[in-house]
């Protein structure tokens, strides 16, 4: 099993439910060692920005943090939203929101709902900028006409970079899995399913090092009776009462709320036998117009299921 090394705040956020001020508090508890709040920002600037800004000008560094205080999100946030603006200044808009796409791409799930009106006003009036005159950026006179006053950029159409700034923030995922051990996984996301949240809360600490791609144990036939002390698979079980005598759709149901569907699949196919293709369709959110599909659905259910070890409770 992978593991990536880092996730983003903003998919932690979203996987756990977590409200801004247990955003802080995680962020909080994690550092320094396990949070890096400046990852995303360097890769764009290194990737997209520094090598197509204008050669005549200085080029704006990415802040730096010095991890022996504490790290304040807020006084960061606002310095990286000076540091975009600078970058604006000197950039060209389509390389601008290429590297701003980058960074929300790797933060969230679904970026076209981050910001989009704030987004789009900025980049418009940047490109007018950019196509019309540069030098009228900086003309901001008391006399100036109207259409060269549109084309000032308050430092109130940057806040938008302030208030993702927490979410891109990105944090050692083990590390984060295992604080947030009390907190059940509200969605899955890229990087945080519950396959891996559980495997990650069954392993101890030496079983699987932070920030190194993880393998999870071999393999191997799943078992009703106990398992032996040398099987490392985390082991779950599942009560008869949940199962037992049901019927497929009744299965689901009780189950959905406790219990990956990789794990529900095992239990219809295995103790409920009913056929892969049934159980596609109890479980698949997509509708698919061959068997096949729904078969190929289940037995990637499957797969993951056999990372475990279920037994009948």
């Amino acid at each position: 099993m992978y593991i990536q090394p880092k996730i983003s705040m903003g998919r932690v956020r979203q996987a756990y439910a977590l409200t801004r001020n247990e955003v802080e508090n995680v962020i909080k508890a994690l550092w320094p060692d396990n949070v890096f709040p400046l990852e995303l920002w360097r890769k764009a600037h290194e990737k997209f920005w520094r090598a197509f800004t204008n050669c005549n000008v200085e080029i704006p560094a990415v802040p730096e943090l010095d991890t022996a205080k504490f790290f304040h999100t807020h006084v960061c946030s606002v310095d990286i939203m000076l540091f975009f603006k600078k970058m604006s200044e000197i950039t060209k808009v389509n390389v601008l929101q290429e590297g701003l796409r980058y960074i929300l791409e790797e933060t969230y799930e679904e970026i076209d709902t981050i910001f989009p009106e704030e987004r789009e006003f900025l980049f418009s009036i940047l490109l007018k900028v950019e196509k019309i005159d540069p030098d009228v950026y900086y003309e901001y006179s008391d006399d100036a006409s109207y259409e060269d006053k549109i084309l000032a950029i308050p430092i109130s159409s940057y806040h938008f970079i302030s208030d993702i700034f927490s979410s891109t923030v990105l944090v050692d995922t083990i590390a984060v899995i295992r604080h947030l051990h009390s907190y059940p996984l509200r969605q899955e996301v890229k990087g945080l399913t519950q396959r891996i949240v559980d495997f990650v809360l069954n392993s101890s600490p030496l079983e699987i090092p932070p920030t190194q791609e993880t393998t999870a144990p071999p393999v191997e036939p799943a078992a009703e009776e106990q398992p032996q002390p040398q099987d490392q698979k985390p082991i779950i079980r599942v009560p008869a009462s949940l199962w037992e005598g049901r019927p497929g759709a009744a299965v689901r149901d009780a189950m959905k709320t406790d219990y990956h569907f990789s794990i529900i699949a095992y239990v219809l196919f295995n103790w409920c036998r009913i056929s892969k293709t049934q159980v596609g369709h109890l479980l698949s959110e997509k509708e698919y117009k061959e068997g096949k599909s729904y078969r190929n659905f289940v037995d990637n259910l499957l797969e993951e299921a056999a990372l475990y070890t279920i037994l009948k409770a």
